[in-house]
């Protein structure tokens, strides 16, 4: 399947791959030739890097610390990511930004969002969600 995108998500694909280019060292072979202790000290610095880049939560709104791009973006920044073979997200990173983050985006209240939304991009608040069932 050949898929075509528009122009300004081509030139983001540019930005991106620049963006890798000067920030991964010039002998990255992937996070998996790390120890696990170093693969996790890693993936912790790159999630600042791609918070303070707006590339944490690339679809969020810029308010909130995201990039304020779109899902056509966000399909680019993952391609790219797997190209280079980029950290993984921290663990926490799918409650945080993806279940909870994106429920709040819809749901919440302003001040909900304005708080919280910024501390789970910084790492700062870190989320999780439990699940019961009855009587249980």
């Amino acid at each position: 399947m050949d898929i075509d995108y528009p122009p300004e998500a081509e030139k983001f694909r540019e930005d991106i791959r620049a963006f890798l280019a000067e920030t991964l060292p010039a002998d990255w072979s992937g996070p998996g030739a790390l120890a696990a202790e170093e693969r996790d000290e890693l993936r912790h610095q790159w999630r600042k890097i791609l918070s303070e880049r707006g590339l944490a939560a690339v679809s969020w709104p810029r308010q909130y610390g995201g990039g304020g791009l779109s899902a056509i973006e966000q399909a680019v920044l993952a391609e790219e990511f797997a190209r280079s073979g980029a950290p993984e997200r921290e663990e926490n990173d799918m409650f945080g930004i993806d279940l909870l983050g994106n429920a709040m985006i819809a749901l919440g209240t302003e001040e909900q969002k304005s708080h919280f939304l910024p501390r789970i991009l910084s790492g700062e608040d870190r989320w999780c969600q439990g699940f019961s069932e009855p009587e249980a």
